[in-house]
């Protein structure tokens, strides 16, 4: 039935590009001195940030597109293992492998084994696979979720509780910027309110889809605007002589108020974007619709090619954080590279486990 839903597909796949866009444009927090390099890849990289946000939204709207009324607990959890934990463990090793083969090597097996159970129990082998704990911990409560959600509904009162998600959420984030939440891993509390929005979505899909196509342009400005006021306490921190990494967390407060707002700004930006696509036969439209097919598998795998990049530029053209030219270039290449990879990918046996699709 998810086929049916074309715009999930545009979505991902915008969704994918961000990702990229993020991991790329964030090496502006190495360049020593605030410029105009520094200033673009800054709103290029809040603007970004929807893309895990809305990854979590299709989440939720798939789940309830196909688990809404009664449904086997025991065929929902298999379904669910199966869809993240072989491609997860296969790339906790990947990346394990590759990140600390120095220490590997010195280590015995037994601390070897050690060290790859941290990082899977952490997500930590690579720093995007921090995202497998969220989906795993809202995976593993959906059906609570859904229940408390099927309840609101029933009472007319799902838009009230979005409204405490969106509060509970807002408050949880605000507190990981403070002495007292600061040393708490990130968990599924910071994004509950958009996997509730996608099941809410799903709900109201029809209405959705026929209206608001005339309101582009207004949140193309309204995610621009948002994206200024988002980073403008960052510039402040990083004009006043701060290192990005030294920014004292209070800086971050006021954007964490705005980010809720400017990533529905956007997701609503591109679900437009998306409708506009469909039927279309244009190079663009082809390009975003593959690039969600095989998104899961991009972005898994993505960091391999983005890190390769930064060294072949670094080490063989002197070409660093520092230049213009480097983020299109690791950009560009991080995205061609990983796409060809994993469509290469999906045509091998059991190629689900690995990279979550197949190609017949």
């Amino acid at each position: 039935m998810a086929g049916i839903i074309k715009e999930i597909n545009y979505l991902r796949g915008f969704a994918v590009l961000a990702v990229i866009a993020i991991h790329t444009s964030g090496y502006f927090t190495e360049i020593p001195h605030f410029n105009a390099l520094v200033l673009v890849n800054l709103w290029i990289d809040v603007f970004s940030q929807f893309a895990v946000p809305l990854f979590i939204l299709i989440s939720g709207f798939v789940l309830a597109m196909k688990y809404q009324s009664k449904f086997s607990l025991m065929t929902f959890y298999q379904k669910r293992v199966r869809s993240i934990i072989p491609q997860y463990l296969i790339f906790s090793v990947a990346y394990t492998a590759v990140n600390d083969w120095d220490v590997m090597r010195s280590n015995s097996l037994a601390n070897n084994v050690r060290l790859l159970l941290r990082h899977i129990l952490h997500s930590d082998a690579s720093y995007h696979l921090w995202f497998f704990s969220i989906i795993i911990q809202l995976y593993i409560l959906y059906p609570l979720i859904i229940k408390i959600y099927t309840f609101f509904k029933q009472n007319n009162r799902a838009e009230l509780l979005l409204a405490v998600l969106l509060i509970v959420q807002t408050l949880w984030m605000e507190g990981l910027h403070t002495t007292y939440f600061g040393a708490l891993k990130i968990n599924f509390i910071a994004y509950l309110f958009y996997f509730s929005m996608g099941i809410y979505s799903w709900d109201h899909f029809e209405r959705l889809r026929n209206s608001g196509k005339s309101l582009t342009p207004m949140f193309w400005v309204t995610s621009i605007v948002l994206t200024i006021g988002a980073s403008f306490p960052i510039i402040i921190g990083l004009t006043t002589g701060y290192r990005y990494s030294a920014i004292p967390p209070y800086f971050f407060m006021g954007p964490e108020l705005i980010y809720p707002f400017l990533r529905l700004a956007a997701f609503l930006l591109f679900f437009n974007l998306a409708r506009n696509l469909i039927g279309h036969r244009s190079i663009l439209a082809k390009v975003i619709s593959n690039l969600g097919t095989y998104s899961f598998g991009i972005y898994l795998i993505h960091i391999f090619f983005n890190q390769y990049a930064i060294k072949i530029l670094r080490n063989y053209y002197t070409i660093d954080y520092n230049n213009w030219t480097f983020y299109p270039v690791v950009f560009g290449v991080t995205v061609i590279f990983s796409y060809l990879a994993v469509r290469l990918i999906s045509y091998l046996p059991f190629s689900y486990y690995v990279i979550g699709h197949r190609t017949k």
